[in-house]
């Protein structure tokens, strides 16, 4: 560690730093930091503050033969940022600059250690926005945005974060930098792009993205709707969405979770349909008078925006998830699958029963639909459980995640639509691709670390996924 203090890189192996980075925001390993036995804790953790210090610290873990694991906001609930014994946890926070905005382009260069918040809050100051707003967005990066391939609620209109990047900055195992061609569009080979986002750490480290942005909308306008049952909702959503049209934000509640937002205009016990239409005012007015006829034409109550508002108000809120964990024998996680119209209806009711039996009499399992597009949409299954004991909660855990992904991928699904594979989904990884398509990402591991310090142990190692 000498080695790279006399770099000019910032290095510490106390104890209590190590601590701060011994979990992410995985369930399983926030429960344990609540019980105070954390099950990882890396060597030590690096700050670096430019592109040349992330390459040389990449060198001397080559050369070391010394593990590196990227981290951003922690915010990430699969486990991808977690580091053993042997690793470097390598935080990317001071990389946290916005470098230029071009207002005739529409895009935006930033540094990846850029809290979602922060970004956002510049570019609006310039009637700008990136239209990416997940739930982490206060306390995730945009490193982290990349390498997950993450969603905002707005996705359906202005894309996930894949859709918007235009061009990177990556450093590479061996040190090397690679910074790809700032155009809309190119036939000039592969995507090298598309190849890091989504890598998890495990082909190098972004530490710059040129995204592309959009005007500030000039109207928001609301509709929502109580419906009698989840199949009919999907219906509606894929009817809306064939019809080429671009609502930001649709979600569809099943009877559990809409309660909160049902009870106070006295419909729980009914699913909510959630429309949010964004952008020029008559674009928006337009979308609406489809959106309404579709839904008056299945004779739903329209309850106006006011059950909108409510969501909007909480819409980062994630007591309902970590409230579990508080509690010595609770367990809780939320799974965001996808699935294309076809089969998503027995997607989300194929998980529900399987997810139901798993979680026992005290737990519980709801749904919703988010992220609509053409062929499909996002499901999120969130389940809540009890174990017997504080030593069940791990066996509890994996015991409901085993149901669930066996019933997704046997109806058609994808184990992650963009929270990623890390931990908790990698030992079903070699379902979704497939002995050939592991070997594929055997032979890109191989070409681009063949030393295998990047992020090691996680979902897109090969032999992690067919495990």
């Amino acid at each position: 560690m000498e080695e790279l203090r006399r770099e000019g890189l910032e290095v510490s192996e106390s104890l209590v730093d190590r601590l701060a980075y011994s979990h992410d925001a995985w369930p399983l390993e926030l429960k344990a930091a609540v019980l105070g036995r954390p099950h990882w804790l890396p060597r030590a953790v690096a700050w670096p503050e430019t592109t040349e210090q992330v390459a040389v610290l990449l060198r001397w873990a080559q050369r070391h033969r010394v593990p590196v694991v990227p981290y951003g906001g922690g915010s990430g609930i699969v486990g991808g940022a977690l580091a053993d014994g042997s690793a470097l946890v390598v935080d990317l926070k001071r990389m946290g600059r916005v470098l230029e905005v071009d207002e005739s382009s529409l895009w935006v260069r930033a540094q990846v250690g850029i809290s979602g918040q922060y970004l956002e809050d510049r570019l609006n100051a310039r009637g700008l926005t990136l239209g990416h707003f997940p739930q982490s967005m206060r306390a995730s990066t945009l490193g982290g945005w990349l390498a997950h391939r993450a969603a905002g609620v707005a996705s359906t209109r202005y894309g996930k974060i894949e859709d918007m990047v235009l061009a990177l900055e990556v450093v590479l195992p061996d040190g090397e930098v690679v910074r790809t061609s700032r155009v809309p569009r190119a036939a000039t080979g592969p995507d090298l792009d598309q190849l890091f986002v989504g890598s998890e750490g495990c082909y190098g480290i972004i530490t710059e993205a040129t995204l592309q942005l959009h005007a500030l909308p000039e109207v928001r306008r609301w509709r929502c709707y109580a419906v009698g049952e989840f199949e009919r909702g999907l219906e509606a959503v894929r009817r809306v969405l064939q019809r080429d049209l671009r609502p930001a934000i649709v979600r569809l509640y099943d009877a559990v979770e809409a309660t909160p937002y049902l009870e106070p205009w006295g419909r729980a016990g009914e699913c909510l349909l959630l429309w949010g239409c964004e952008g020029y005012a008559d674009m928006v007015a337009l979308e609406v008078e489809h959106i309404e006829a579709t839904c008056r034409g299945q004779g739903w109550s329209d309850l106006g925006d006011g059950p909108a508002e409510l969501w909007w108000s909480r819409r980062f809120n994630t007591l309902g998830l970590v409230r579990p964990l508080l509690e010595s024998r609770g367990v809780a996680d939320a799974l965001e699958v996808s699935a294309d119209w076809s089969c998503l209806g027995r997607v989300y009711e194929g998980m529900r029963e399987a997810m139901l039996a798993a979680v026992g009499e005290r737990g519980k399992v709801y749904g919703h639909l988010s992220h609509a597009y053409l062929t499909g949409a996002n499901l999120y299954m969130i389940f809540s459980a009890e174990a017997e004991d504080e030593e069940a909660v791990a066996h509890t855990y994996w015991r409901v995640l085993e149901a669930a992904f066996e019933a997704c991928l046997s109806l058609g699904g994808s184990l992650s639509h963009h929270h990623g594979v890390g931990l908790a989904k990698a030992r079903w990884l070699g379902r979704e691709w497939g002995a050939s398509g592991l070997r594929v990402l055997w032979r890109l591991q191989q070409a681009l670390d063949p030393g295998g310090i990047m992020n090691p142990g996680k979902g897109l190692h090969p032999e992690v996924g067919d495990a």
